[in-house]
């Protein structure tokens, strides 16, 4: 396009002036170290790594967070902004309420500025940060999409997360096979440290639930869920895991992380309800029982 020059330049004018990151979906040739800057390949509904690429700039201090292999959707500018909102929220890469977009569809580049405030998704989110600690949650979340992602080497897997309120839940609960974190350091244990990930995906294939305490320690995993789902509604087609986490989200104050192993599709749970639901084309939040898109 003749005038792709002076559109990045109204981009990069834009996000100073409101302080706020650019998100980039599209190749075009930003280079700024007056502004954070993520680039997503095509559309972010899709990611293909979890812990993508960060390139810094030592001196500009310039943050470019590459998510690779992304698949495309026919969607408005504005949404495919949206949903690059939601995931780079996940992954702890924005601060402050806006971000600047800036997307090229065939022969049409639109520039979006887009309010977090008003994004349903990350609304929902903040609402359950009110109940567990915000960074637990998204901890746990990004944990999820890469299960979702990628299974366990190459073959999907479902599993499920139960964050806060441990006492109640275990209480409610009882060990389908020997706890593989009793007795271990609090350190290992801890989700809040990405370095305690990888084991916590390997146990998430143990049949049960993964229960994590309000501090973000793992206090059990293949923790069976002692409760009554019969009156539990839940969307067609989902199986007793998410049964079991609706209840108990119903029954305790705790927050509860489903994956589904068919699909990928990542859900949130909370007081019996399916709050926030992400997969690989679509993002749908149910509150009180109303879909919204």
């Amino acid at each position: 396009m003749k005038y792709i020059e002076p559109v990045i330049k109204a981009c990069i004018d834009i996000a100073k002036s409101i302080n706020a990151p650019i998100v980039c979906l599209s190749d075009l040739p930003i280079e700024t170290d007056e502004v954070p800057v993520i680039i997503a390949e095509n559309s972010t509904l899709k990611i293909n790594k979890l812990m993508p690429v960060v390139e810094s700039d030592s001196e500009g201090g310039q943050f470019i967070q590459i998510l690779k292999n992304i698949e495309f959707h026919s969607k408005t500018s504005s949404e495919q902004i949206s949903d690059a909102a939601v995931f780079s929220y996940i992954g702890g890469l924005l601060k402050g309420d806006y971000v600047v977009g800036i997307v090229e569809v065939q022969d049409s580049i639109s520039i979006v500025v887009h309010d977090l405030t008003e994004n349903k998704i990350i609304n929902e989110l903040l609402d359950c940060g009110e109940r567990v600690d915000m960074r637990l949650l998204l901890s746990v979340m990004n944990v999820a999409f890469d299960i979702a992602t990628f299974g366990r080497e190459g073959v999907p897997i479902g599993c499920a997360f139960v964050i806060g309120d441990a006492d109640e839940v275990m209480r409610r609960s009882h060990q389908l096979v020997l706890n593989p974190y009793y007795g271990h350091k609090s350190e290992e244990r801890d989700v809040l440290d990405p370095y305690t990930w990888e084991a916590l995906k390997e146990f998430v294939q143990l049949d049960g639930v993964i229960v994590i305490d309000d501090e973000g320690l793992v206090v059990a995993a293949g923790r069976y869920l002692d409760v009554d789902a019969r009156e539990i509604s839940i969307k067609q087609g989902l199986g007793a895991r998410h049964a079991a986490i609706a209840a108990i989200t119903r029954d305790t104050q705790a927050v509860g992380v489903a994956v589904s192993q068919t699909g990928g599709v990542v859900r949130v749970f909370k007081d019996g309800i399916a709050v926030v639901e992400i997969n690989s084309t679509t993002k749908i939040i149910n509150k009180y029982g109303i879909d919204k898109t």
